[in-house]
This record gives structure tokens, sequence and C-alpha cells, in this order.
């Protein structure tokens, strides 16, 4: 039976409990990967209170990579199965659902289901997806009782992908993001720790995050890959080594997993694995203070490294394809606020041109992250959400 299936079954299976009691106490997260993203910033924040909440993690995987590190840092915080009994407990006991994905849960007598999200609007999906292909995107206003975001720029943004009513939104900002201005100081000390080299050693640290390619609804893998390779030529991996920058590539595991033994061998060019930041329960957005410049395409992660302010390139070979098949849910032309070159030579005299001055384009990026944060450039976001939609409502 595929997710899909799953969870509608999941979702009709949890509908029959609606009038068991709820636990005030119990709070129960849900993350894709599991055990990340703005999900794993407020339970760490929560955990960290120390207030006796029973915290747990409901898992699409059985053992995924982050579970030996969550029970080593967190021993008392529980880890579930969703589908099976145990899982199912948890999520009709628990007060407070907390997620960053599609969850199939339609919220209990007193219970409060909060959508973190996983980013701010990025690509365009849900009802706004070119190609026409909305899946479970259909039931997300059913599925929430609270959805957090950063301004009513989003607000309508989200609205438009999926259909939730607008006084469901919070905006108390993301709380993956407490952690980038936590880490401003240290992040390169972070990075340097993963990676196993010292960043320091380099006059720039560029981070390439491209998103993952799709064909109708089908991840595109060999598109993915050939967007990373495009940057394996003679003259790019000169302009590296000429300028002293490394370039970090954090791709799709599928496209890492190809790519690592050619990257072993390019002397400034090394790889970010998600696996990498999960066993140590990081997320890339508490190492972004280590880096210089962003180099990315159509992916959201732009719309958190831009409350750095740092240079950010829309590198875009295959830009046609991408808004056919993908498109920016926001207007690109301006809210993508850097070049966007598409060619190599574009690519590399882009990079050139924000090495030499940091603060080229820095008002269009503050213009940009004004209208994205009216809330959440600051490290308090976790505590926001907490106070607002946890302990008012349990106290």
């Amino acid at each position: 039976m595929d997710r899909i299936r799953k969870q509608l079954l999941l979702s009709r299976l949890l509908s029959l409990a609606n009038y068991v009691p709820k636990d005030k106490d119990k709070i129960a997260f849900y993350s894709t990967p599991d055990i990340s993203d703005n999900a794993l910033a407020l339970f760490k924040y929560i955990y960290s209170l120390d207030k006796g909440y029973e915290l747990a993690w409901i898992l699409n995987e059985k053992t995924p990579v982050a579970l030996k590190a969550l029970k080593r840092e967190y021993p008392d915080a529980k880890a579930v199965y969703l589908y099976s009994a145990k899982g199912l407990k948890e999520l009709i006991q628990s007060k407070f659902v907390i997620t960053t994905d599609i969850l199939p849960i339609t919220p209990h007598l007193g219970q409060r289901i909060i959508q973190l999200w996983h980013g701010l609007p990025g690509k365009k999906t849900g009802y706004e997806h070119p190609l026409g292909i909305k899946d479970l995107y259909l039931y997300m206003d059913r599925w929430t009782t609270d959805f957090v975001t950063t301004s009513e720029l989003a607000v309508g943004a989200f609205v438009r992908q999926f259909m939730i009513n607008p006084r469901k939104f919070r905006i108390l900002g993301q709380p993956r993001n407490d952690g980038l201005f936590e880490n401003l100081r240290t992040a390169k000390d972070i990075l340097s720790g993963i990676l196993g080299i010292d960043v320091e050693n380099y006059d720039a640290v560029i981070l390439y995050a491209p998103t993952y390619r799709y064909t109708s609804y089908l991840k595109d893998f060999k598109a993915s890959l050939k967007v990373v390779k495009s940057l394996f030529t003679r003259k790019f991996l000169e302009f590296l080594e000429r300028r002293n920058v490394l370039l970090v590539i954090k791709p799709h595991k599928l496209v890492a997993d190809v790519l690592a033994s050619a990257i072993e061998k390019a002397k400034n060019i090394t790889l970010l694995t998600d696996r990498a930041l999960q066993e140590k329960l990081l997320t890339i957005n508490d190492l972004m203070g280590a880096f210089d410049i962003l180099i990315t395409d159509y992916s959201s992660i732009f719309e958190d490294y831009i409350l750095t302010e740092r240079p950010i390139v829309f590198y875009l070979p295959d830009r046609e394809e991408l808004e056919r098949k993908s498109g920016f849910l926001l207007p690109f032309k301006f809210f993508a606020p850097g070049e966007k070159p598409e060619t190599i030579d574009g690519l590399i005299t882009a990079l050139h041109s924000y090495l030499d001055d940091p603060k080229k384009d820095l008002e269009w990026r503050r213009t940009v992250k004004n209208l994205l944060y009216e809330v959440g450039d600051d490290a308090k976001s976790s505590e926001r959400v907490y106070r607002q939609l946890i302990r008012r409502d349990a106290d």
C-alpha cells in the first residue's frame, strides 16, 4: 500500500476517536524527513523548558537516521512508528500535534494540529501546481487548526496553494531560523566539524543548494543530476581555485550518492548531506551563518538565507523547464533578489561580482526580506509558537 493510501486510511481510523480525552501535557511531533526541520527546532525549545511535557516523535520510518542521536540527547522523548498501535495512541491522546508536512489527522475535540510547514512559499504546488497535481493538499484545511508563518504576504500565497481558512494562520516566524541566529558566530566551526575540514582556510564559503527536479509529480533524477554536474567544468573549477573558494554542495540524497566520488576528487568542492546533519540533529538553517553566498534556483532555501542579508545567485540552466513544471508562487523576477545566470560563464561572472562587492543588491535583498518577514527576523520564533499556541491553550 502506498503512502497516500496509508495516510487516508489512517485519517479514517483516527476520526473514530473524536471523543477520547486529550492530555494537555502530551505533544506529538511529525516531520519529513523524520525528526527534522521546524518541528525539531520547536521540540528542542520545549524540551529545554523542562515543564514536564510528554514529547513523542511520530515516525514515517521505523529507524530513521536521526533516531540514534535523539535517544542519546533526549532519552526521555518517545519515538513511535506512525502506522502502529503506539503511533495511533499518541496521535489520539495528544493535546497538541506539531507537524511540518501533511499529516492525515482531523483535529479531535479539544485538540490542536499546528502546521509549521517546511518553509515559505516557493515552487507552485497544491491548487497552484502548473500541471494541476493536487494530491493530499486537497485536505490541508481539514487537517489543520493553526498554520504558522511569517507575514501577510506568505499567508496570501499559502491560501492560494492550499485553500486554508485565512483565520487559521498565525504570524509567529519559523522555529528553524532560531538556530540560524543563535549560531551566526559559531556556524563556520560547526560546519568545519561536520565536513572534517577547516573552512576558515578559504577566502569564501559558498553553499549550492538546488531544488530537486520533477516530471509531472514524479522525481526527475536525470534532470536533477544534470544541473549539478553542469558545475564540473574546468572553467568553474579553476574559478573556485583562483578565488580560494570552497563550494559546499547540498543536493538531494540520490544525486549526492552518484556525485560523491567526483566531488571527492575536486579540490575546492565538498558535499554536505542530509545524513550528516541528521546524525547531529541539525538542520541546514543551523549552518547558514557559515556561508558567504548562496547559489540556488527555485528552492525556498533562499527565503531563509535572506535573513543573513548576504548575496544570493539564482542559477537556472533549465529555467524554461522549471517554469513549465514547477513555477514560482511569487513573481520570480522581483522576489528572487539576485543575479539569475543560465550558463556557467554567467554564474562565474555573478559570483565574481558578489565576492568583490558583497553589498551589491543589498537593498533589494532587504526589501524582499522585510516583505517575507513581518515576524521571525530573530531567534525567538519557537518561543512565540510555544507561548501563543501551546502554553496559553494548556494553562
